[in-house]
Order: C-alpha cells, then structure tokens, then sequence
C-alpha cells in the first residue's frame, strides 16, 4: 500500500474540494440565468413592465458566467473580454450599432471557437433587449423582436450548458 505525506492528502483534498465549489457556482449561475431568462420572456410575452430592469439583470447575471466560460475556454479570452469591457456600453447604443457590433462582432476580435459565439450571446440579446426597452418598446413589431431576442439567448443558453459540463 502507497501512503502519501498529509500535506500532499490536504493539498489535493482543498484542490478537491476548490474544483467542486467552482463546479456548483457554476451551476446555480447557469440555473439563475435560465430562470431570468425565462422570466423576462414572460414579461415580454405579457408586454408587462419592467423590461429594462429585468434586461439589465439578465446582462449582469451573463458575467460571471462569461468569466467561467474564459477560464474553460482560454481560446475566448479575447473575444469575450473585449465584450465584457463593453458590456455597460451596448445597451446605450442604438440597435443598428449593437447589430453590426456585437450580434454580427465588427467590434469584437476574431472568433477562435465557435463556443465562445454563445457565451457571447448570453450577453449581448439581453443587452439589446435593454437598449430597445430604453427606447420604448410599443408597436407589437418591436415586442415580438424582443421576444424573438429572449427566444433566441434560451437557444445559445442549451449550447453554453452543454458546453460547461
């Protein structure tokens, strides 16, 4: 029988145990978000109040799993920092710059991996979401785009939750 010194048994007992708890906030942030998520399409779907604030929220809980998904996937280190630096600037701009900016990345760096596309997404539909309701959402065309944008960010949420695992 291997023994091992107790400092190399505590060592990898606290290595263990570190991995477990970055694991489990990883899941209750997923599960925060999806459950945002969801929230927001109601309220979108009942045209009710509140969107911005609810938008906002949703571009706020995306962080730290944005974060998480750099430290699996240093290949979006890049990609998903530069968002993350203009993550409180989107939703002051107006939707054609967030458009060709953010949904269509002309302001973001290369794309190395095509999962870093969706933890992108995480952000930038709630962003839009928020940026459209500071306008004023009013003509049944512009809920149902909003809709569209919430519908849209649950679809890359599947990708990034599988992607976690």
């Amino acid at each position: 029988m291997k023994t091992f010194p107790i400092k190399t048994l505590f060592t990898t007992g606290l290595f263990a145990v570190s991995i477990s708890i970055t694991a489990q906030a990883a899941n209750n942030d997923l599960a925060t978000y999806q459950q945002q998520a969801k929230g927001l399409l109601e309220k979108l779907e009942a045209k009710s109040e509140g969107i911005e604030a609810a938008s906002a929220q949703l571009v706020s809980t995306s962080l730290p799993i944005v974060n998480q998904f750099i430290a699996k996937y240093p290949e979006c280190t890049e990609y998903l920092t530069a968002l993350k630096q203009a993550a409180d600037k989107i939703p002051a701009l107006p939707l054609a710059e967030i458009e060709s900016g953010y949904h269509a990345d002309g302001k973001l760096p290369e794309l190395k991996n095509a999962q870093c596309y969706h933890a992108k997404d995480l952000l930038v539909h709630p962003a839009t979401v928020q940026a459209m309701a500071k306008l004023g959402i009013q003509t049944d065309e512009q809920w149902e785009s909003a809709e569209h944008e919430i519908e849209e960010v649950i679809e890359h949420f599947t990708q990034v939750e599988a992607a976690m695992k």
